[in-house]
């Protein structure tokens, strides 16, 4: 599935957002919504910022209540210990 395809479905679905947290955890989650906005994106990159994973990470707690969001140091710290790069 192409990533604004991916991204349509997520919006769409129900539970989309929380389907994504529970299968995901928050730090993958975030970065794959951070991924698939920046392939999809007038300016297509393959590799998302460390403020993209962040506002990703904020708008799945925003979907999805009693989600927290910790801090961009420990999102990208997390993502380094899943092997997962940004920038």
């Amino acid at each position: 599935m192409i990533p604004i395809e991916w991204l349509n479905e997520l919006i769409e679905t129900r539970d989309g957002f929380r389907n994504l947290l529970n299968q995901e955890g928050l730090t993958r989650a975030a970065y794959r919504l951070a991924l698939a906005k920046c392939m999809s994106g007038e300016r297509s990159t393959h590799v998302p910022t460390r403020g993209e994973v962040r506002a990703a990470a904020r708008e799945i707690a925003a979907r999805v209540p009693g989600t927290s969001v910790p801090d961009t140091s420990t999102l990208v710290r997390d993502l380094e210990a899943l092997g997962i790069a940004v920038l």
